[in-house]
């Protein structure tokens, strides 16, 4: 997850999944089990945290990432997820605007070959980005009313750092291990800013969308019961500095989608 949710019932299936209607709190206790499946699939990159990067070359983090890629979700994997999923509560009616931004997301995943995972606008109270059974990009109606197409690429390219560390962070909430998480955050903002670099998109743009989200819900839900669970917004600021100085004195701007740069969005 990109950011913190208020008053969460719990965290399923590698996802922080907010205080959802009935419906939705369901189907996370559900797919539970099919996420334990799912993480067959799924590796752990080798550092411990993001700093651990900045000791070597961006070309050979960028060979790891290639490396260390899960192979995507069988297709019949993805049909148990699509058919667990609750039957209501997602929007599928946007206008013109929405369209525009969700389909932006979906340039990020085809140009980062993940163009296999589902994108979905889901009806919740809270501004959120998250993904689900590493395989659903999952974005609330708010998120996608508060953020502009870029901020919510930059999301999208966090959630694919969550794809890389799948078993972890199950593992880290399963123990609840507070440090553990922030950590893997960190280093999902990582594989995020030079993802975002590597296509030529700004990955200042990250952290301006956790900032909407987190003032969004604070200003509407309070604060957060997990918020110890995620870096401070100094920490993750601090994070993009060191990383683009990194690649920048590097010169290591390799496009991981070893195509073309995509096209701001704003």
């Amino acid at each position: 997850m990109a950011c913190s949710h208020p008053r969460t019932p719990g965290d399923r299936g590698g996802i922080s999944l907010y205080p959802l209607r009935s419906s939705w709190t369901a189907a996370v206790v559900g797919l539970a089990l099919l996420s334990t499946g799912v993480t067959a699939y799924g590796q752990t990159l080798s550092f411990r945290n993001p700093r651990d990067l900045l000791v070597g070359e961006p070309a050979a983090f960028i060979d790891l990432l290639e490396a260390a890629r899960p192979a995507p979700v069988s297709t019949e994997d993805m049909r148990a997820i699509l058919r667990a999923l609750p039957p209501k509560g997602e929007v599928t009616k946007l206008g013109g605007a929405a369209q525009a931004k969700v389909d932006a997301v979906r340039q990020l995943l085809t140009a980062t070959r993940r163009d296999w995972y589902q994108v979905k606008v889901i009806d919740l109270p809270q501004a959120a980005v998250a993904l689900h059974a590493r395989a659903v990009i999952l974005i609330s109606a708010p998120a996608v009313a508060l953020l502009n197409a870029a901020e919510l690429q930059a999301l999208a390219g966090h959630e694919i750092g969550h794809e890389y560390l799948w078993i972890e962070w199950n593992r880290a909430h399963q123990q609840a291990d507070r440090d553990r998480l922030k950590e893997l955050e960190l280093v999902c903002d990582a594989i995020a800013i030079v993802t975002l670099r590597g296509l030529g998109l700004d990955p200042s743009r990250l952290i301006a969308g956790l900032e909407k989200m987190s003032r969004f819900n604070q200003k509407r839900l309070g604060v957060a019961t997990n918020e110890k669970n995620y870096p401070t917004a100094a920490e993750r600021r601090a994070l993009v500095r060191q990383i683009e100085r990194w690649l920048r004195d590097s010169n290591g701007k390799r496009s991981l989608s070893h195509g073309p740069s995509l096209p701001s969005s704003d």
